[in-house]
């Protein structure tokens, strides 16, 4: 099951089809998520487990606002993971690789 990484066609629908609000809230979004994956990591070696809970549940809602579907995805799993005192290991890199993935795609979509 690999949920779509952009799914802009959503998104714009909720900004009312405006592409240069869009085009803005994606900046903000890369400019602000950008280092999540590490702060959220420092966070858990730290053993501050309700503050990287709060990053990762602040980045699932921003991304579901923009259509990141896949980065919403994996930021439930991380945070259900935190949240469990689960191993969060497996879920962290794959939220890492996700953000990192999710905000190439949406520069991509920006500069087309």
């Amino acid at each position: 099951m690999t949920e779509e990484l952009l799914d802009w066609k959503d998104a714009m629908s909720r900004v009312l089809n405006k592409r240069d609000l869009y085009v803005k809230l994606l900046g903000k979004f890369i400019e602000t998520e950008r280092d999540t994956p590490d702060k959220v990591a420092v966070a858990l070696k730290n053993g501050k487990t309700e503050e990287a809970r709060e990053l990762v549940h602040s980045t699932k809602g921003a991304a579901a606002n923009l259509g990141a579907k896949a980065l919403a995805a994996a930021a439930l799993e991380l945070e259900m993971a935190i949240r469990a005192g689960a191993d969060t290991g497996r879920a962290l890199s794959h939220f890492s690789t996700t953000v990192m993935e999710t905000l190439v795609t949406m520069h991509a979509f920006m500069t087309q």
